[in-house]
């Protein structure tokens, strides 16, 4: 083998170990759109796209549209075990008073406020989105004890 064959195989390798992280990323569902794979990755929007494309990863492009068809072999593979850590995670920041709204909570755990709007859902947390709303309404289990201390403001 060549250097120069050398260096394609290296280059391809890597592509490849790009494509499987892209993937991983997704299904953990840190990454929703190319721009945020983009943006978690280090690297181009187009470089992006085409390793999603080349892995039959359903990222969504700027119109929201996924960039391949959705099939069941490509869907996104959600560890249910990972998604209850990062709830429980969720609600451990949420109830320490560490982050209260969707942004905060989104910056401070690294996920989209999309999927964090998502746990906020699936775990019954009354995160505070940007509108001043609610994700969900407070009840007798969610309501978190600051809110009522004197201390809260």
């Amino acid at each position: 083998m060549s250097t120069l064959d050398n260096m394609a195989y290296a280059s391809n390798e890597r592509r490849n170990q790009n494509i499987m992280k892209l993937r991983q990323a997704f299904n953990d569902e840190k990454y929703n759109t190319i721009s945020q794979a983009a943006k978690g990755m280090g690297y181009t929007y187009q470089t992006v796209k085409k390793w999603a494309i080349d892995g039959d990863i359903p990222l969504l492009d700027e119109n929201g549209t996924s960039i391949v068809k959705i099939t069941e072999d490509n869907q996104r593979k959600v560890n249910e075990k990972r998604r209850i850590e990062h709830i429980n995670k969720l609600n451990e920041i949420f109830h320490k008073k560490e982050a209260i709204t969707v942004s905060a909570c989104a910056s401070k755990l690294g996920y989209p406020e999309e999927t964090i709007i998502s746990w906020a859902k699936q775990g019954e947390i009354p995160l505070l989105m940007a509108n001043n709303e609610l994700v969900v309404p407070f009840n007798e289990y969610n309501r978190p004890y600051w809110l009522d201390s004197d201390d809260f403001l």
